[in-house]
């Protein structure tokens, strides 16, 4: 089974997504029969970058700013997700969305039967969402379906609700398809955020190295209706809502 992943070159995740792209890759955890044919990097903009480090610092979010620096200037310079996937004979394409010409025309050229959407905000159009022989699957950060939107474990995290993350098939519409698995992260003892998108790492590897087998094994089976009457809608944060999640002690 001929697999893309997809990512972002500048995430949240402590180690920019160090560990979990070394785990999914590694021919000893690969699956039988699996093959990452493979890896997409989307460029974030430097300048959406810049105003952010310099916003979250502004605001008191020290932590998610030097995060965002470092695997920025990291990415940038010299990215060790792209050292581990070179040395693993695994092709790197740069683009800015899956969406464009070049890429739609990279992704036919590798004929491939699965790809895997991790930590991007790139909406997957039609044409992309056509091109995998058995489809598209996306890791979805929060627990599907109640939670859509953006940085849902930051939200169930500082509302009390259990923290985790959902595999499922994309079609066009965000945060949709069948669920194929959801798996809560244990945050116990976590004082600040940017320990949480580290620690689901951990878990989304192994999560999803389980559910290549269950793909390879059975194609685009019928998943997890992905509907509820119950829906938590979340968006990034105003710097008002920080600075109040600051003042209960949350660190940031």
């Amino acid at each position: 089974m001929k697999t893309i992943y997809v990512t972002s070159d500048v995430t949240y995740v402590k180690d920019n997504y160090l560990s979990l792209v070394n785990r999914v890759t590694d021919p000893a955890n690969l699956p039988e029969g699996v093959e990452i044919a493979a890896t997409i990097i989307l460029k974030v903009p430097e300048k959406l970058l810049l105003k952010n480090i310099i916003g979250l610092q502004l605001i008191g979010a020290p932590r998610f700013s030097f995060a965002l620096l470092r695997n920025m200037l990291q990415a940038r310079i010299n990215d060790p997700r792209v050292k581990v996937l070179e040395e693993r004979g695994i092709k790197v394409f740069r683009c800015s969305s899956v969406n464009q010409p070049a890429a739609l025309q990279f992704i036919g050229d590798q004929k491939p039967d699965l790809m895997v959407n991790m930590r991007t905000r790139n909406i997957y159009k039609k044409p992309v969402l056509d091109l995998p022989k058995i489809g598209c699957i996306n890791i979805h950060h929060g627990l599907l379906p109640d939670n859509r939107g953006t940085m849902c474990d930051l939200w169930a995290w500082i509302e009390g609700r259990p923290v985790g993350f959902s595999i499922h098939w994309m079609n066009e519409k965000i945060d949709d398809g069948d669920i194929i698995d959801r798996c809560e992260v244990d945050v116990k003892g976590c004082r600040s955020y940017i320990e949480i998108p580290y620690r689901s790492s951990q878990v989304e590897a192994g999560c999803l190295l389980r559910n290549l087998e269950r793909i390879k094994r059975e194609g685009h089976f019928v998943g997890i209706p992905n509907r509820t009457d119950n829906i938590n809608y979340t968006r990034t944060p105003s710097p008002t809502k920080l600075l109040e999640i600051r003042r209960r002690g949350l660190k940031l």
